[in-house]
């Protein structure tokens, strides 16, 4: 078996795609996936979310456990506010660089052979994971429903002082993968729209996941766009990761 992913990130109504604070990743040929979410009222936080997505996909050993996760944040970090050294800052801006930047992270790796394969997550915040199998839901972490879904998220810091409270309430999972499952990394507007559709029976998302399946963006952005425009989906930066288990 192996997998193969598609991925989709659109920022919310009237923004440009530089202003987008969501981000995602995606190596078929490592297996290896990822989502975050930057919040938007943190310091630098896309450029924190494209970080912490590029470097989990990027790593040759993504961090799985929660030792690994908190040296891999901890290095991350101070990456991040290497790079701020050199900015000249208004009062305001400066104390918003000192708390430093936040985002919500979901980050996925695949190993096998043959038939036996596996994943392997870590997640902190509302981003989501889900594993689906012949069209139901089998695994959602670390939210599973609409209703989990609120305004003040546990997120990861790039800042030292916080991030170990943080980390405290961050998941790490594992389990089997089948050939046909489907899997979804999920920002958190659309992860909540997703859960409210599975909740009511709807069909929307099975539209969605086609267009997601055949990368047709132009279409994916028209159907966000009447998503919102009906307010089922929440004006909000989208970052999604679609991977699907096939024969290999």
């Amino acid at each position: 078996m192996k997998v193969e992913s598609s991925l989709f990130v659109l920022p919310k109504e009237g923004a440009s795609v530089e202003e987008c604070e969501d981000a995602a990743s995606a190596d078929d040929a490592a297996s290896c996936y990822a989502v975050a979410d930057g919040a938007t009222e943190a310091f630098d936080a896309g450029k924190w979310a494209r970080l912490l997505a590029a470097e989990w996909v990027r790593s040759s050993s993504p961090p799985v456990s929660a030792d690994e996760f908190r040296a891999w944040a901890a290095a991350r970090g101070e990456r991040l506010h290497a790079g701020w050294g050199a900015l000249s800052l208004p009062w305001y801006a400066e104390e918003k660089r000192r708390a430093g930047s936040f985002a919500a992270f979901v980050g996925v790796k695949f190993d096998g052979q043959g038939a036996a394969w596996r994943w392997r997550v870590a997640a902190l915040g509302d981003s989501c994971f889900v594993q689906t199998r012949g069209g139901l839901v089998v695994e959602a972490l670390p939210l599973d429903k609409s209703a989990d879904f609120n305004s003040s998220p546990v997120l990861l810091p790039s800042a030292e002082a916080p991030r170990e409270a943080a980390l405290a309430r961050a998941v790490f999972r594992e389990g089997g993968a089948a050939e046909g499952d489907i899997f979804y990394l999920l920002s958190d507007a659309v992860a909540a729209w997703f859960f409210e559709s599975c909740e009511s029976r709807k069909e929307s998302f099975a539209e969605f996941d086609s267009l997601l399946a055949s990368s047709e963006n132009e279409r994916l952005s028209e159907f966000v766009a009447r998503e919102r425009g009906a307010g089922r989906l929440k004006d909000d930066d989208v970052a999604v990761v679609r991977i699907k288990v096939v024969r290999g």
